[in-house]
């Protein structure tokens, strides 16, 4: 069964026991143990226990969505009409690499540390939970308990992973119990590379043995949310594609041997989608491209949609404003644009394209559509049937019913939008390209209106009335991910021929020529070297969560892009600590560049 009909709350016991204020003072005392030694009746009850940890981490979905796409070169979070979005500047921040006041609360790039945290501590009291628990009570093997503990030890290094990723210098902690936590040695950072090392550890010596393989040739089906030891294995290729920057270390060769066990069927089937959109649909659980996802379903989860929250979500906010009506989404309620694509064009008439090497996705899109016809450089249209084409809102108007002249308007219905790849204060004047007020002539983040930028719709917004209506569960890790990362090493080890075999047999299905004009060397005329696979990475990857690990991997973080200057240095590479996570634990050291507070 898929782990969302596990995930049935906990009650007290989980948001007590699990749960603590400060991620960096792991001395809290816990309230629950009466009520947890009796919580464990059925072998359901353990179940359910068990990917609890699961539910509170995926929710963090949408904050690793901001830190790694907002200071990076593809998405953007532009005002709105002059006054939406700016937020006291947190957008420009992030954009520009000027995160360095640590005393902001409600920024993610320090919230994250925390949030990861409290994940890692519902793993922590979960595994001590079952070494205290006999499985034959419940009706369960050691077999079941090893599996299980896999699946918690494969979240927590997923989770720890991602806080090497963001801060290097970390806390390692393995336990739920207060006195050790509390210990002076414990409440201290390790260096990058003995967390490396524990992960590595982690994934190779217990989890590849005791998770399960995918069996079947039907995607993850009711296996969807637990890892297997695809997944596992895939975290390890991941942990040595970025160990050099990680901890000095190159791991190139490391990470095509484990491609490798991926791709030669090892672990399970695993196939390529025959169509882009495939690891992305409502029914993506039979997908043999996904390996792992988090389950998703209308009003269960958070990181699409929720009905508390409707229009708040990673991809949700990726809509144009008024899109509901063209969608047939409109119990989902008004369209709130937050992430668009960076532009293409200055706001100069004639406009003029920028030159920058970063950024402007809409264009390494361009590149070979016009050789090849991309299918994915398409309007967005729900199509029928639960199916749909196209992977942008494009520029032009958006069709509407629900508006006078049949067209979607700004929110104070004054005028038609029209969608352009740029970002100025157009507002009626945007299909002619005329900005009325010299004052916002300037294409920047503080410039923009609801005209400004374009949108990526990766995962489907279907009508309602279809049956499937955000049905999608959040692919974490596809094989593609995997054939990438092996081709990247090819080329860093000299062996780009090989590289660009591995790239063509995915991108062949994005085209509807894939001819030589479009095809890497020796099966195509296209030179492959790192740019071409940046870009590459960038195109296939659009939009889902990595695009500032993979600038930082590449060496292209500290370059300049749109409305963004070349940073000084590159200690921006890492997030900073909070002032709050400093006060909390005396132990804690600000990382490289960041104020430091008083001790």
């Amino acid at each position: 069964m898929k782990i969302r009909n596990y995930i049935i709350g906990l009650g007290v016991m989980a948001s007590t026991a699990l749960s603590f204020p400060s991620c960096t003072d792991l001395s809290e005392t816990v309230y629950d143990q009466v009520m947890s030694n009796n919580y464990y009746n059925t072998k359901q009850d353990v179940i359910n226990a068990v990917f609890r940890p699961f539910e509170y981490l995926y929710c963090c979905i949408w904050m690793r969505h901001e830190n790694e796409e907002l200071p990076a070169d593809q998405l953007i979070t532009p005002t709105r009409g002059g006054s939406w979005w700016y937020d006291g500047g947190i957008w420009e921040m992030y954009h520009r690499h000027q995160y360095n006041d640590i005393t902001l609360t409600n920024v993610n790039w320090s919230n994250e540390w925390g949030e990861f945290y409290i994940g890692i501590a519902n793993c922590n009291f979960m595994l001590d939970e079952l070494n205290r628990l006999d499985p034959a009570s419940f009706d369960l093997t050691e077999e079941d308990f090893n599996n299980y503990k896999a699946q918690l030890r494969c979240l927590r290094c997923w989770a720890y992973l991602r806080l090497l990723n963001a801060y290097r210098n970390c806390i390692l902690t393995t336990t739920s119990d207060q006195e050790v936590n509390m210990q002076p040695e414990n409440r201290k950072q390790v260096a990058p590379q003995v967390l490396f090392d524990f992960i590595e550890s982690e994934l190779k010596d217990f989890c590849l043995e005791h998770l399960p393989s995918k069996t079947g040739q039907d995607g993850n089906s009711e296996m969807q949310g637990q890892f297997t030891k695809a997944a596992a294995a895939s975290l390890l290729v991941r942990l040595y594609l970025n160990s050099e920057k990680w901890t000095g270390q190159e791991k190139w060769q490391e990470c095509i041997d484990m491609a490798k066990r991926i791709t030669s069927g090892e672990f399970g089937y695993y196939a390529i989608a025959e169509n882009w959109y495939e690891p992305f649909d409502w029914n993506n659980e039979t997908c043999n491209e996904v390996i792992f996802g988090f389950p998703g379903s209308y009003s269960t989860t958070s990181w699409h949609l929720n009905n508390q929250n409707k229009n708040r979500t990673i991809y949700g906010r990726a809509l144009p404003y008024g899109c509901q009506f063209y969608l047939d989404i409109e119990e989902d309620g008004e369209r709130n644009p937050r992430f668009a694509l960076s532009p293409s064009y200055d706001n100069q008439r004639p406009r003029q394209l920028f030159t920058y090497q970063l950024g402007m996705p809409v264009q390494k899109f361009r590149k070979y559509d016009q050789y090849g016809h991309d299918k994915r450089l398409k309007q967005y249209k729900n199509l029928s049937n639960n199916t749909r084409e196209g992977m942008f809102f494009l520029e032009g108007k958006i069709p509407s019913t629900a508006f006078p002249g049949g067209y979607a308007k700004n929110p104070q219905n004054q005028y038609e939008l029209y969608l352009v790849d740029q970002v100025g204060l157009f507002n009626e004047n945007a299909e002619q390209g005329y900005i009325s007020n010299p004052a916002y002539q300037e294409s920047k983040l503080g410039n923009g209106d609801f005209n400004s930028g374009l949108y990526c719709v990766k995962y489907p917004f279907y009508p309602f009335d279809g049956g499937y209506y955000i049905e999608s569960d959040y692919t974490e890790i596809r094989l593609t991910e995997i054939i990438y990362s092996q081709a990247e090493c090819l080329i860093r080890l000299g062996q780009a021929d090989e590289a660009g075999r591995l790239l063509n047999s995915v991108r062949k299905r994005n085209y509807e020529d894939f001819n030589a004009n479009v095809a890497y060397r020796p099966e195509g005329n296209v030179t492959l070297d790192m740019d071409e696979m940046l870009d590459e990475w960038g195109r296939e990857f659009l939009a889902e969560s990595r695009r500032r690990t993979d600038l930082i991997r590449f060496g292209k973080f500290q370059d300049a892009w749109w409305d963004k200057p070349q940073d000084a240095d590159d200690h921006y590479e890492i997030y900073p600590l909070s002032q709050t996570q400093l006060e909390q634990n005396p132990y804690l050291k600000q990382n490289p560049g960041y104020p430091d507070i008083a001790r």
